[in-house]
C-alpha cells in the first residue's frame, strides 16, 4: 500500500483523521441514530460513542459519558480464579437462550468437516481469549461473545475484508474515524487488541439495551445495522408475525451470522458429540502491558526479550510499521512470562538504539532479493518485519528494512530522506 509523508507522520490515502474526538462526541449526542448511518458504510460495524482509554494513541472524547454498559477499565486483566482450561470457563459463562442444534446444523457440519482447520483457528485465538473473557465477565456479558472474532476474522488480527474492514472485530475505517479509534500511517486502532475489544463491547452493549436485552437481535444489529433490524421488527409486529430474530426478514449474511456463532457455541459446549478435539488452551493471562515512551521497534523488543518477532506482531497488530509512533506514551503487549524482563531492559536502552531499521520506498524493478542484497539483510528478515506471506511488492509500497542503523530515515531510490 502506498504512503506519503506529511509533516512527521505517514498517512495512508483515505485514512486521514476526519474529525476530532470532541467534535465526534458532540455529533453523536445530536445524532442518536448515528450508528445506523455508519452501518451503511459497513454492514455490521458501527462503534459506540465512547471507547475506553485503554490503549496506545487514542483518547476518549471530552465530557463523554457511557449510556450503555458502564465498562470497567480495560487496561489490565485481573486474574480470575483459575479453572481447568479456557473452554471450561467459557462454558460456565454461556448465557444465550437454548437453541435446537438442528437449527444451526448446516453450520456445525461446515465447522467439523475440517477438524484440523477448526482447531487451528481456535488455537489462533489463544493470545486474545483470556482478555476478552475477562472483559465480558467484568461487564456481565455472555461468554458466547468471545467467539464472535472467530466468525468475523478467524481470530486473525491482520485480516482485512474486501471492503476494508480490519482487525479481529472487523471495523471499517469510517466507523473508526468517527467514533474514536485512531488510524494513521503508524497506528490502526481497529487492529489494536485492547482498543478494538473495548469498542466492540461498547457497541454490543448499546445494541443489547436498544433491543430490550435480546442478544440475538443485538448481534443482528451489529452485523446489519440497528435501523435495519428495527424496521424488520416493526414490519413483523404490524403484520402480526413473531418479532424474534428467527422470524425477521434480514439480509442473507445476517441470517447466517448468528447461526454461525451459535454453532460454535454448540460445538464447544459438547465437542464429544461432534468428534471434535479442542486445543488445550490454559485459563491464564497470555499477555501483560508495558508503557513505552516514544518510539520502539518491535524487532528490538523481540531481541531484548528473546521473543519471536511474529509473536510481538500478533500481540501488537495496531502498529502498522511494527514500530511505536513518535512522541507520546504507548502501550506494548508482551507475553506475560517476559514482561518484567523486557520492561527493565527497555528502560535501560538508550533512545538511539530503539530503532534499528530504515523505511524503504519500493521503486519500479525492485524485488525482495535485490533490496535484501542492497541493505545486507535477508529476504526472510524483510518478510518477517513487514508481515509478508509472499514476495509480491508494488512500486510505492513502504517497507521496513531490518538493518543495523540508528537513523530515523526513509530510503527512496538511491538516497535517504529524513522524516
Amino acid at each position: 500500500m502506498s504512503l506519503f509523508i506529511k509533516t512527521k507522520w505517514l498517512w495512508m490515502p483515505g485514512i486521514a483523521m476526519l474529525v476530532s474526538s470532541s467534535v465526534t462526541s458532540q455529533f453523536i449526542q445530536s445524532n442518536p441514530d448515528l450508528t445506523d448511518q455508519i452501518g451503511q458504510w459497513h454492514s455490521h460495524h458501527a462503534l459506540p460513542a465512547t471507547v475506553l482509554e485503554s490503549c496506545c494513541t487514542y483518547r476518549l472524547p471530552e465530557n463523554t459519558t457511557t449510556d450503555i454498559f458502564q465498562l470497567t477499565s480495560g487496561k489490565a486483566d485481573s486474574d480470575p480464579v483459575s479453572v481447568a482450561d479456557i473452554w471450561t470457563r467459557m462454558r460456565d459463562g454461556f448465557d444465550f437462550p437454548a437453541v435446537d442444534p438442528q437449527q444451526v446444523r448446516s453450520h456445525i457440519d461446515e465447522y467439523v468437516k475440517h477438524p484440523q482447520l477448526f482447531a487451528k483457528i481456535l488455537q489462533r485465538g489463544e493470545p486474545y481469549l483470556f482478555h476478552i473473557l475477562n472483559r465480558l465477565e467484568q461487564n456481565g456479558m455472555p461468554a458466547e461473545l468471545a467467539l464472535l472474532p472467530m466468525v468475523e476474522s478467524s481470530f486473525d488480527p491482520f485480516a482485512t475484508s474486501p471492503v476494508g474492514a480490519a482487525g479481529i472485530w472487523q471495523f471499517m475505517p469510517e466507523t473508526a474515524d468517527y467514533l474514536g479509534l485512531n488510524q494513521d500511517g503508524w497506528y490502526d486502532g481497529r487492529r489494536d487488541i485492547i482498543a478494538s475489544t473495548e469498542a466492540a463491547l461498547h457497541y454490543l452493549g448499546r445494541l443489547h439495551k436498544r433491543f430490550d436485552g435480546d442478544w440475538l437481535l443485538a448481534l443482528a444489529g451489529y452485523n446489519a445495522g440497528g435501523a435495519r433490524v428495527q424496521r424488520a421488527i416493526r414490519h413483523n409486529r404490524n403484520s402480526g408475525q413473531p418479532s424474534d430474530f428467527w422470524h425477521l426478514a434480514l439480509p442473507a449474511e445476517t441470517r447466517s451470522y448468528i447461526p454461525k456463532l451459535i454453532a460454535l457455541r454448540t460445538i464447544i459446549e459438547n465437542p464429544q458429540d461432534y468428534n471434535v478435539t479442542l486445543p488445550q488452551l490454559p485459563d491464564s493471562r497470555y499477555f501483560s502491558t508495558i508503557e513505552i515512551q516514544g518510539q520502539l521497534e518491535l524487532r528490538v523488543a523481540a531481541r531484548l526479550s528473546g521473543t519471536p518477532l511474529q509473536e510481538l506482531q500478533r500481540l501488537n497488530p495496531g502498529y502498522d510499521l511494527s514500530i511505536t509512533p513518535p512522541g507520546l506514551t504507548h502501550t506494548l503487549l508482551v507475553p506475560a512470562s517476559v514482561a518484567d524482563i523486557i520492561r527493565t531492559r527497555i528502560a535501560l536502552l538508550p533512545q538511539d538504539q530503539r530503532i534499528q531499521s530504515i523505511r524503504y520506498r519500493v521503486r519500479l524493478g525492485d524485488n525482495l532479493s535485490t533490496i535484501a542484497q542492497r541493505y545486507r539483510t535477508t529476504v526472510s528478515d524483510i518478510r518477517r518485519a513487514n508481515r509478508l506471506d509472499g514476495s509480491k511488492i508494488i512500486a510505492g509500497d513502504l517497507l521496513i528494512i531490518p538493518v543495523e542503523t540508528h537513523e530515523d530515515t526513509i530510503a527512496t531510490n538511491s538516497h535517504t530522506v529524513s522524516m
